[in-house]
């Protein structure tokens, strides 16, 4: 793949703003303060320059978020076939235009969005019903997480958020090595941008998905199952429980799928 054009990146590399507030207790008492809001942008991603949807998102790490989002939605196959991401400030957002061979798009798999996505919701504006629930071929088998790797990375993981540690609003997606170190973290308000974000540092440093694992701090959606298994990541561990579905996709996709409980790690696929 090209080298990726320059991301164009928000004024703080934190991407969030002050706003003054008034702290109040259960006896009335109140106290000034200012609290850091994260960046919510529109961010208008293109296929070939050709407009495809546009997305709520943290103005952070957009290379990624382009290349994550084509490879994670299975509009192309491999990253080689992704020649370079341009991402730009247009009126009234950003957009990210990426440059694919004409010949590896999957026009299949590129529903027709009609409205923007939210932050919070990964399937905005899709018009079919058969176009949310992808089939995902099963990931290769590799060596499964252990308990001892996931608690090592989840103990850590609040530190290597910078965000989050500001402004405490914003999603964490983390690459972990079978040994339990934080190889990779990016962060967006919204859960599965955060993902596709994760997915294409991933595969911009080149990274064997089969080698460790994505330990993220929402809960366990069906499209981050779907996401993860369609670039061939085998194990996902999330802090809370999955869905009836996302456990349904993970089963076929033969998925390794864990979630942070009280006492340890729950895992539900193996």
């Amino acid at each position: 793949m090209a080298k990726s054009a320059e991301p164009f990146e928000a004024p703080s590399s934190l991407c969030s703003r002050p706003a003054e507030g008034t702290a109040l207790d259960a006896e009335g008492h109140h106290s000034a303060l200012t609290w850091q809001l994260p960046e919510e942008v529109p961010v208008a991603l293109q296929i070939n320059s050709t407009p495809y949807t546009v997305m709520m998102a943290t103005p952070a790490n957009l290379a990624d978020f382009g290349v994550g989002f084509a490879l994670g939605e299975g509009i192309v196959e491999k990253h080689e076939h992704i020649r370079g991401v341009l991402a730009m400030p247009v009126e009234n957002g950003l957009a990210v235009d990426i440059a694919v061979d004409e010949g590896a798009l999957d026009t299949a798999r590129m529903p027709r969005r009609s409205i923007e996505g939210r932050s919070g919701c990964g399937l905005c504006g899709v018009e079919s019903i058969a176009d949310v629930v992808r089939v995902t071929k099963p990931v290769p088998q590799g060596e499964r997480p252990t308990p001892a790797a996931i608690l090592k990375a989840a103990a850590g993981l609040q530190e290597l958020q910078p965000m989050n540690r500001l402004n405490h609003s914003v999603h964490g997606a983390a690459w972990v090595s079978l040994a339990g170190k934080v190889l990779i973290i990016r962060e967006d308000i919204g859960r599965h941008n955060a993902l596709d974000k994760l997915i294409g540092a991933m595969f911009h440093a080149g990274t064997d998905p089969s080698t460790g694992f994505v330990l993220m701090t929402s809960r366990c959606s069906f499209e981050l199952v779907q996401k993860a298994a369609t670039v061939g990541i085998g194990a996902l561990v999330t802090v809370s429980a999955p869905t009836a579905l996302a456990l349904e996709i993970a089963q076929k996709a033969r998925m390794f799928l864990a979630a942070l409980g009280d006492s340890g790690v729950v895992v539900f696929n193996r």
